[in-house]
C-alpha cells in the first residue's frame, strides 16, 4: 500500500511546493486531469470541472476505487479529521483483506 497524492498543478509548481512543506510521500501530475476525471475528483470541487476538491479516495490494486470523502461545502472546514481518514480506509482494508 502506498499514498500518492495526485495534483492538477504543473510539475515545476509541485517539487516547489513539495520541498517547501517537507512532503516525501509520492506526488504525482496530472496535469490533463484524465485521472482526476477518472475518479470524479473534479465534482466535488470549490471549482467544478476545473480542479479537483478536497477529495480523498482509495484505489485497491485493479484501479477501483472502494472508499472516498469529499468535502461537503462551504459551510464546513476544508479537510477532514485524520481520524475519519484512518477509520475509513481501515474498515475498508478490512473487508478485502
Amino acid at each position: 500500500m502506498q499514498l500518492v497524492s495526485i495534483m492538477v498543478d504543473p510539475m515545476e509548481a509541485l517539487v516547489a511546493e513539495a520541498e517547501y512543506r517537507g512532503i516525501t510521500s509520492v506526488v504525482a501530475v496530472d496535469e490533463d486531469k484524465n485521472v482526476s476525471d477518472a475518479y470524479r475528483a473534479l465534482e466535488a470541487s470549490m471549482h467544478p470541472g476545473i480542479k479537483p476538491g478536497h477529495t480523498f479516495i482509495l484505489v485497491d490494486k485493479t484501479g477501483q476505487m472502494v472508499w472516498r470523502w469529499d468535502w461537503p461545502g462551504h459551510t464546513s472546514p476544508m479537510y477532514v479529521d485524520v481520524d475519519e481518514v484512518y477509520d475509513g480506509v481501515s474498515a475498508q482494508l478490512e473487508v478485502t483483506s
